[in-house]
């Protein structure tokens, strides 16, 4: 049962890897690439896993579903940084910072909304 939830997790990682590194190497290239935006899934499933294990949100194992919308949340702040924001605005590591600031906000009101959306 574990080992099949590891590989799962592992396999859901591997698919982000693939579709993020697109924005990852046009940010490369373009000497725009940072920390931030290549730990932006786990610093949003780690802030995710810490409001769960405080007792913030509903609390219940359907809501596992977080963690795939958290990765597709995440796809998209990375592209819309890299491909929009970063053309208009020159400061590539303040953009990068910012859209982890928007994405751990978006974690905490994921965990206060979510169980009031319809299933």
């Amino acid at each position: 049962m574990v080992i099949d939830g590891l590989l799962i997790f592992g396999l859901i990682l591997f698919i982000y890897v693939g579709v993020a590194s697109l924005a990852w190497v046009n940010a490369k290239r373009r000497n725009a690439l940072y920390w931030s935006d290549i730990c932006l899934p786990i610093v949003l499933l780690l802030v995710w896993t810490g409001l769960v294990s405080v007792g913030y949100g509903h609390q219940s194992l359907s809501h596992l579903i977080e963690i795939p919308i958290l990765l597709m949340v995440s796809i998209i702040f990375l592209y819309v940084r890299v491909f929009i924001v970063d053309r208009y605005r020159e400061q590539f590591k303040q953009n990068s910072y910012i859209i982890l600031g928007l994405g751990v906000f978006f974690v905490l009101l994921l965990r206060t909304f979510m169980p009031f959306l319809a299933e």
